[in-house]
């Protein structure tokens, strides 16, 4: 699995589909990617690590994650969020 590092951009979800994306733009590259990912997990997750994301009426439009530093992987397939880990809480061997 290939972790790499980049700043949190900006989520799009629905609900409705339980579909989103994770905007991430690449520290190593410049390139923002469109990552796939579940609606409410990704949400929760977002929340639990940086705060000001869940909203009232159980909205994401809190900014609390935007510009926040991580790293993150794709699954095992390569097609969807497998998870992040914030900076600031990464394990040194993370960094590599």
């Amino acid at each position: 699995m290939e972790i790499r590092k980049g700043r949190l951009i900006q989520f799009h979800g629905s609900w409705q589909s339980g579909l989103a994306t994770l905007e991430i733009k690449d520290s190593e590259t410049g390139v923002h990617e469109h990552v796939p990912c579940d609606n409410g997990a990704t949400v929760r997750a977002l929340e639990a690590a940086f705060g000001n994301v869940i909203t009232l009426g159980h909205t994401a439009n809190g900014d609390g994650y935007k510009g926040q530093e991580v790293y993150w992987s794709y699954d095992e397939f390569g097609l969807v969020l497998e998870g992040f880990t914030p900076i600031a809480d990464a394990p040194p061997d993370l960094a590599g």
